[in-house]
């Protein structure tokens, strides 16, 4: 989930040389901009257009009144409602940001509670929610994410987590990180996976035999292709520092490198930032809001990950050290891994570091088109893009 607040922040970072790239804009914006980042690159706050707690409760009477057990015999739930009829629930803004908003929802007559999240704003744009619908249901048969009770027009109903989110010098001291390597693992060899794919890609099946593609390559290239649906506006947003049409054959190159490297296909969250890693009972970590999830190269997940550590104000931009890599690679292999081992998943996840950066500039870019949000997204997507470019023109496979 792309939030931006102290509960759960995670504006992707920046990743730009010492300072970020303003493309565009006065010196009263540009200065408000830099009041406001903090060192992910992103604003500690945003002010999205949040709904009306009266639209929450709404939802929750209509959709969730068993499970919060709200007594409505008497009302017409498919008819008009009255907010002012059920003021004993209770709705608190958990966190409102870059794509969704988060809300607690309690009756204060029994105590019981719900997250509702609501989408934001032409999110269906790059995110697919029928695919997310269906790994949900998946990953919840499975133990790893939350009940949704109901889907409705622009958002979902599901439990509420109770947990701490993993605070920064958590996430940067490494304090988890084995705990996150192994609940990767986890899912990425979670069973059911070949079922799910046909699910999802009903003409998959061949002859009896599944064969899983990745779905991480056309979920970028809808996301290059929905940028060249807009390539004049953004042009002139990002100005020179690179040419959206060029990026093509980038695209094409990297995809090549990528599919050498033969990573094996499996289940992945696709976002795994601190804001979507909370601590739950006995320290037992968990993974929420599998919005960006889907079947693709491990070697991504855990790429994208390792990236996380990236600080924004910095003058180093790499990767955590190869010590803190391998602990977290030994991790996530487990038990009897070999040095071998860990060298060679080291070398399977360097060329998808670069996909991260390509992934999520794209997105910063339909961010510049779609969003509603008050955010520099275009320093954002030029310093992702330009990072990516640097990597791959100066990339050595082996």
């Amino acid at each position: 989930m792309r939030d931006s607040k102290e509960v759960a922040p995670s504006g992707k970072r920046a990743d730009s040389p010492k300072m970020p790239i303003v493309p565009h804009g006065s010196l009263e914006r540009i200065t408000r901009m830099l009041n406001s980042m903090n060192k992910k690159g992103l604003p500690d706050k945003v002010e999205p257009e949040i709904p009306l707690n009266e639209d929450v409760t709404l939802h929750c009477v209509q959709f969730a009144h068993e499970q919060l057990g709200i007594d409505v015999k008497d009302a017409d739930t498919s008819g008009d409602l009255n907010a002012a009829d059920f003021d004993y629930i209770k709705v608190d803004v958990v966190t409102g940001g870059l794509t969704n908003i988060l809300y607690k929802v309690t009756n204060t007559k029994n105590g019981r509670v719900v997250a509702v999240r609501m989408f934001g704003n032409k999110t269906e744009v790059f995110i697919d929610r029928m695919r997310e619908r269906k790994i949900q249901r998946h990953l919840c048969a499975q133990g790893f994410a939350k009940n949704v009770y109901a889907y409705f027009n622009g958002g979902q109903i599901e439990d509420w987590l109770e947990g701490e989110s993993l605070s920064e010098e958590d996430f940067q001291g490494f304090k988890y990180s084995k705990l996150i390597a192994q609940e990767m693992r986890k899912i990425h060899q979670s069973p059911g996976q070949a079922e799910l794919y046909l699910a999802l890609n009903p003409t998959a099946k061949l002859d009896g035999d599944v064969k899983m593609a990745s779905m991480l390559w056309p979920r970028v290239w809808k996301f290059y292709e929905v940028c060249m649906e807009n390539v004049n506006e953004l042009q002139s947003i990002i100005g020179s520092h690179f040419n959206i049409v060029d990026l093509k054959l980038n695209i094409e190159r990297l995809q090549r490198i990528c599919e050498a490297v033969n990573s094996p296909i499996a289940l992945c969250h696709g976002d795994l930032c601190k804001s979507n890693i909370v601590i739950g009972q006995s320290s037992k970590v968990l993974f929420i809001d599998y919005e960006y999830a889907c079947i693709m190269e491990r070697a991504y997940d855990i790429a994208n990950h390792l990236k996380e550590f990236v600080e924004y104000n910095s003058n180093d931009y790499s990767l955590p050290s190869q010590e803190r890599q391998d602990e977290f690679i030994r991790s996530y292999l487990g038990e009897g891994a070999t040095e071998e081992d860990v060298e060679a998943l080291r070398r399977e996840i360097k060329a998808f570091v670069m996909v991260s950066d390509l992934h999520w500039g794209l997105w910063g870019l339909l961010q510049c088109v779609y969003s509603s949000i008050e955010s520099d997204f275009p320093c954002y997507s030029v310093n992702r893009i330009k990072l990516f470019l640097q990597e791959i023109k100066s990339f050595d496979q082996f």
